[in-house]
């Protein structure tokens, strides 16, 4: 008896001196970048469990986390704390999401306004920034950009970021802003967002990122489903001039496990960017310019918010643009534009950024 006793203080002593002093790590929503203010639920990792360091309790204070329970998060002996916000808005009713991709390079900040001053009249949840956030390869051109989605929160929206291939020019610097989980999960409202990192080796998922996407796709039964990645899931097949100088990249690896997985979970979309123009593909990865409408997952590309415009496919419109997806009770109801003005959706077109961008 003795003997356990003295273990079990040994025990305690250890945990005691690896865990001061205390130390938290937010896990769920993250907190700072991707998700730059949390909202809803945070779920913290502890050094000693069921001790908050102060700081963390005065930084869910300010932010109108006033709900506070604890669980024991697994079996590796750290704790977890769930905190609710003041007033979580309900997840059902209607939600817009806008989707945006290989953002203005260094320079181009006129664009960056014109698009707050969009987004302050469509008044988003939720941005999907999916990737090439920039083109900079300096600290500041990441301040810029992260300026860029304060700008955007302060107006109301929540924003998730993700990197694409242009970020791996200034690698030290993302990791430095957008933290180190380059794939990640962000619950908010009715939405599970997967946020996966597509670049390894170019156009590829790690093996680990891969298991990572199985394990967390299967738990999120129940709830509305977006994913994104930098690089389209499927070939342009038409395009216009075989990979448009190199920009038709796609999914190399792992595509029919993941599609699958998609179909299989019910996906309502995979957000992609990097071709600088839009697209739309269905599950078997046919190019539906012809409706906007049919079931299934939809595989969607949005074309750059400011970056060289470019055309991949046989579909003719190509502008600076930004996708607006909105739902209802947690389904997709439109992601299209109407470019013609007709009340009628069309097929594979993004909201343009600028007026009288009606394609070239």
């Amino acid at each position: 008896m003795r003997r356990v006793l003295l273990s079990l203080i040994l025990a305690l002593a250890a945990l005691v001196a690896v865990g001061l002093p205390s130390r938290a790590r937010v896990d769920r929503p993250l907190t700072g970048l991707p998700l730059m203010n949390p909202k809803g639920n945070m779920e913290v990792a502890l050094s000693l469990p069921f001790r908050v360091p102060g700081e963390l309790r005065e930084k869910m204070k300010s932010e109108g986390f006033t709900e506070v329970s604890w669980t024991l998060a697994g079996l590796n002996a750290r704790s977890g704390i769930e905190a609710k916000s003041a007033k979580p808005r309900d997840p059902s009713g209607r939600w817009k999401v806008v989707h945006i991709a290989d953002l203005p390079p260094p320079g181009r900040d006129d664009l960056l306004k014109i698009f707050i001053m969009r987004m302050s009249e469509v008044k988003p949840d939720l941005i999907l920034a999916t990737g090439d956030l920039g083109y900079g390869d300096t600290a500041a051109d990441f301040d810029r950009i992260t300026t860029f989605f304060r700008d955007l929160e302060n107006d109301g929206a929540v924003v998730v970021a993700s990197p694409g291939n242009h970020e791996r020019k200034a690698w030290i610097h993302y990791l430095r802003h957008f933290g180190p989980d380059t794939w990640h999960r962000v619950e908010y409202g009715p939405f599970t967002i997967l946020s996966l990192d597509s670049e390894h080796g170019r156009d590829q998922f790690t093996p680990a990122q891969f298991a990572w996407f199985k394990r967390e796709i299967a738990e999120s039964s129940g709830r509305t489903v977006l994913v994104q990645l930098h690089h389209p899931v499927f070939p342009s097949e038409s395009a216009s001039s075989g990979e448009a100088k190199g920009s038709g990249g796609f999914l190399g690896n792992r595509r029919n496990e993941f599609i699958k997985l998609c179909a299989d979970t019910k996906v309502q979309a995979v957000l992609s960017g990097h071709w600088h123009s839009d697209a739309v593909f269905d599950s078997t990865g046919r190019l539906r310019d012809d409706t906007w409408d049919f079931p299934g997952t939809k595989f969607i590309v949005t074309t750059t918010l400011g970056n060289e415009i470019r055309r991949v496919t046989r579909w003719p419109k190509s502008y600076f643009g930004w996708r607006l997806l909105t739902f209802e009770d947690g389904n997709l109801l439109s992601y299209t534009a109407d470019l013609d003005g007709d009340g009628k959706p069309d097929p594979i077109a993004s909201e343009p950024l600028l007026p009288n961008a009606g394609g070239r």
